[in-house]
């Protein structure tokens, strides 16, 4: 398909391109060519950056804005909660479990939309939504309205994640997909980590009420500027293309490159095209047929990765250390205040490992880090386990060997944050934005932050039993989880990284699900195009020479 065939798409509109819903005009904002900022290259990169990494900050801090909310002696005593019985802990777990509830809807919600009102105005309804929830959490004054304000919230929370990851991905060059990632949550533990001191500082020098709404309530300012500046944002190209404004798309396509070639240019829309062509031949499935439908493409396949990279993200253990930090301090021995002070530093460490992660995503691979993350977290948590045990069985005898061990503790848990942030954390969110077809992507990639949603809320909710049941068994837990997750990972997850997202196709195209059998198909597939572009050069090149 050449240049021309390209433009031909306008012309055929309802033959293979799908116009935005009817009623998309009437929801204010969105992409307008006039209003976009003109921007090029870096500058156009960084600003994409800027709102993604802001939307991204405000999950940071909304999911780890009840840290020290549910310590909280007036939170507790508002909520009903504070005898101190299993019941109350039950419905404080319950509290923060809520919003992963309202994430999924969040994400499901997405999927609906995202393709009949676009990338852009999505986000803006994702904004709405968790300015609502804020305002509700800051305002509650009982259980009920609270648990409806972390539902609402979640909700909000859930729309902006699962959609700015695919925005991102489908501007990016197929190069840099992971470190914008990689940079997006950077900006999530910033988020975290802002929070947390935030948090801290509230309590130890204002009153207890304050302590906790005002934390709440703070986060508006993020949703406030990603509701405002969006309008003033490039659409996703795939977008574009697929409801018939080529134009539109390679001008935003040649704006959004470092150094764009226009043959690349042209070449990337032409894939794109070509995945529509293919896409079109059936209508865009339900969420139901997703999921029990097989189709050649195998999306069903598909969404089992997707949503299994984002279930294992959790039981990597992740959440028993970032969420209970302060427990999980406790257990190397530490009381008073040093628990939520050490906790706050693992922030440091946890937002440095992005650096790294931004340096190895597009480097090393989506693969390649999974496999590194669960085997290194494997081995300091066996470490961490045994430390913790030392820590325990020592405390009363030899006071001293003990304190030693739970130095050790600390940095066992130090050492695991920054190996989670600089394998797992970009790898978990970038993955499922890469595997599915155009037609697909919104709703696969919903599914899958659905399948976070649940993990995260089975997670939250069990693992402070866990703690006080198992103490530092937990360690040991989560290690042998890490080591199980290696078979998956190694059989069944295709690399994706520096590939183009229309070649996964080809990649998941294959009927065996294992690794080795796809790639191998997918190099021959790319070795006969190679062979039958060289062909035809020849013959061009023949051509010219008879024709001078």
């Amino acid at each position: 398909m050449d240049k021309s065939d390209v433009q031909h798409v306008e012309g055929i509109e309802p033959d293979i391109c799908h116009p935005e819903a009817s009623w998309a005009k009437y929801i204010p904002g969105g992409y307008s060519p006039s209003r976009c900022i003109k921007v090029r290259g870096s500058s156009m990169i960084n600003s994409i950056l800027v709102l993604a990494g802001i939307s991204i900050m405000f999950f940071g801090y909304d999911s780890s804005c009840m840290s020290q909310v549910d310590t909280n002696d007036d939170y507790l005593r508002l909520m009903g909660t504070d005898s101190g019985s299993a019941r109350d802990s039950a419905a404080v777990g319950g509290l923060v479990s809520l919003w992963f509830g309202g994430f999924g809807i969040g994400a499901l919600l997405v999927g609906a939309l995202a393709d009949r009102v676009g990338r852009l105005k999505s986000l803006q309804i994702g904004a709405i939504w968790a300015i609502l929830g804020c305002a509700l959490m800051t305002s509650a004054q009982n259980f009920t309205w609270m648990a409806f304000a972390r539902v609402i919230s979640g909700i909000g929370c859930g729309h902006l994640n699962t959609i700015v990851p695919i925005w991102t991905s489908e501007l990016a060059d197929s190069k840099a997909r992971g470190a914008f990632v990689a940079v997006e949550f950077t900006l999530a533990l910033t988020g975290g980590t802002i929070v947390y001191w935030t948090e801290y500082a509230c309590i130890k020098t204002q009153s207890l009420p304050f302590a906790w709404r005002f934390p709440l309530g703070f986060q508006v300012v993020f949703l406030l500027f990603i509701l405002f500046a969006t309008p003033f944002y490039p659409e996703s190209p795939r977008h574009l293309i697929r409801t018939g404004r080529v134009e539109e798309a390679r001008e935003i396509l040649l704006r959004a490159r470092i150094d764009p070639v226009e043959s690349e240019i042209e070449r990337e829309i032409t894939e794109i095209v070509a995945a529509i062509r293919l896409e079109a031949r059936k209508p865009s499935p339900s969420f139901w047929k997703l999921m029990t439908t097989s189709d050649e493409l195998h999306t069903r396949r598909r969404i089992f990765l997707g949503a299994g990279v984002q279930i294992m993200q959790k039981f990597t253990g992740i959440d028993f250390i970032s969420t209970y930090a302060p427990e999980m301090f406790a257990l190397a021995g530490y009381t008073g205040n040093k628990p939520a002070i050490l906790a706050g530093c693992n922030f440091f460490g946890y937002t440095a490992s992005l650096a790294v992660s931004i340096y190895l995503a597009d480097r090393v691979g989506r693969r390649r880090l999974m496999l590194i993350g669960s085997s290194s977290m494997f081995v300091v948590l066996i470490v961490g386990g045994v430390l913790s045990h030392e820590v325990i069985s020592l405390a009363d005898s030899n006071p001293s060997v003990a304190s030693g061990c739970g130095a050790g503790v600390t940095t066992v848990l130090y050492l695991y944050t920054f190996i989670y942030g600089s394998t797992w954390l970009t790898t978990c969110w970038v993955y499922p934005t890469e595997i599915f077809p155009l037609a697909t992507r919104a709703k696969g990639t919903a599914l899958a932050t659905v399948a976070f949603s649940l993990a995260g809320g089975i997670i939250n909710e069990i693992v402070p039993y866990l703690i006080d049941a198992v103490s530092f068994w937990v360690f040991i837990l989560f290690a042998l989880l890490n080591l199980v997750m290696l078979v998956p990972i190694y059989l069944f997850y295709i690399e994706t990284a520096g590939r183009h997202l229309e070649d996964l196709d080809y990649l998941f195209a294959n009927d065996s699900p294992f690794v080795w059998n796809a790639e191998r198909d997918f190099a021959a597939i790319k070795s006969a195009e190679a062979a039958a572009d060289s062909k035809a050069a020849v013959v061009i090149s023949d051509e010219a020479e008879k024709s001078g």
